[in-house]
């Protein structure tokens, strides 16, 4: 069901309702007429889960090519860790949790906290969960961790002791596109989400490689990286295990939905051929063909928009949309503030994004203060008009010509489409979500 919205629901849609400029507008899954549509499954959560567990992709099993249920594994595993994301993540945990409720044997369940280096946070459980031990990963505390191995790029892994040394690890996640590692979910429960810090940030490094990039999972350094983490955890225990017992398996039970929150796939399985099989059945509910222009708009809603630390995410699918010497204008409430300020304007932009657009300029309407973003990386506008006004001066395109608008920008992943006609008519404010 599609949610309802109003120019007055949230600070980018206001921006863009009181400019008065004529947008064109690109949403990722917009399919021009007559094409065909992103693959989906209409059915329940529950039931795209359910359906999941029963039917793996990939060998999880400890025999090669063998993909069991997820329950049949779970029979022979003495000690099981389910890992949720924290709640800083938008994520159906409960929904993911409920499904696995039904195929596990729950006394032998740990739940573990992937916070990835994320403070601590209270997550909401189930009820059928509410009484299982659960571990967080606090990744600064070095002794909680078993040192696995390093993988070939040199990343040293340290995971969280429960989940190295447990007999079957299903990862939970929700897939969606992500600016270094391609998409969200797969091994990214385990590493970094389980991981020690100081190794999760040598990780990072890896960003600033030309293949570390938004959509991009087949040879993302960053994606293979976390990967071999995950093997490597397997590996070690498969070394230490007792004569007679079955290896440890890691399976993941990972869900796609569209812009809207409707969830349409589900997979479960290896690892790597689960999260591939995932990718490639959701991708198009991502996928937006958008024009080149000397000025873009990419815009989004919370909470992705509500601090700089996470609406620097809105920036990477302008690279097919800016063309050299353009200016990006991003709209955000950044009402969080702009989180860490070395980090937003080193680690993030500097790092895995600025050199990976043309030659730009990035100019933020958030409800930041001019002295406040000073700081950043980001110029200062005071409203998306007034940006506007100034990227036209500055930039000799015209008023009166039609601005590409990305909306739900967090969302997307562009290609560059010059010709291509825009996928909903201009218009001065988004439509309904």
């Amino acid at each position: 069901m599609t949610q309802s919205s109003t120019p007055e629901s949230c600070f980018a849609e206001r921006q863009i309702a009181a400019c008065g400029v004529a947008f064109k507008r690109y949403v990722p899954g917009a399919q021009p007429q007559g094409a065909q549509q992103p693959e989906s499954d209409v059915r329940p959560l529950s039931e795209l889960c359910a359906n999941a567990l029963a039917h793996p992709v990939g060998p999880v099993g400890p025999v090669r090519n063998d993909a069991p249920p997820i329950a049949e594994l779970a029979s022979r595993a003495e000690r099981i860790v389910v890992i949720i994301s924290d709640a800083t993540r938008d994520e159906p945990r409960a929904e993911m949790l409920d499904a696995l409720a039904d195929v596990l044997p729950l006394e032998r369940v740990t739940l573990a906290i992937a916070t990835g280096t994320h403070a601590r946070a209270p997550v909401a459980l189930p009820d059928r969960f509410r009484d299982l031990p659960v571990v967080f990963n606090e990744g600064h505390v070095g002794e909680r961790y078993d040192d696995v191995g390093v993988t070939s790029r040199g990343t040293h892994v340290r995971i969280l002791k429960d989940v190295a040394r447990a007999d079957l690890v299903i990862g939970t996640g929700r897939l969606r596109p992500h600016y270094f590692a391609g998409y969200s979910g797969g091994a990214k429960a385990v590493f970094p989400g389980c991981a020690l810090s100081v190794d999760i940030l040598k990780n990072h490094l890896l960003k600033a490689l030309p293949d570390s990039w938004l959509g991009n999972v087949d040879g993302n350094p960053v994606r293979l990286d976390m990967e071999e983490a995950a093997q490597l955890m397997l590996q070690s225990r498969d070394r230490a295990a007792h004569p007679g017992k079955s290896p440890p398996a890691l399976a993941i039970l990972n869900v796609a939905a569209d812009i809207d929150g409707r969830y349409v796939a589900a997979t479960s399985g290896d690892v790597v051929q689960a999260h591939r099989a995932l990718v490639a059945r959701a991708a198009g509910n991502f996928r937006a063909k958008v024009p080149r222009s000397r000025v873009v708009v990419v815009a989004d809603r919370p909470p992705v928009s509500a601090s700089l630390y996470q609406a620097s995410k809105l920036l990477p699918p302008a690279a097919a949309m800016l063309e050299p010497g353009g200016v990006v204008i991003m709209v955000a409430e950044c009402t969080h503030g702009t989180g860490p300020r070395e980090r937003v304007n080193e680690g993030i932009y500097a790092l895995g994004i600025r050199d990976k657009l043309p030659p730009h300029r990035v100019v933020l309407v958030s409800e930041l203060s001019e002295a406040a973003v000073a700081t950043t990386y980001a110029e200062y506008a005071p409203s998306l008009g007034a940006a506007l006004d100034d990227a036209f001066r500055r930039t000799g395109l015209g008023s009166t010509e039609e601005v590409p608008l990305l909306w739900r920008a967090g969302e997307s992943v562009t290609e560059s489409a010059p010709e291509s006609a825009p996928e909903s008519a201009p218009e001065s404010a988004p439509e309904s979500d």
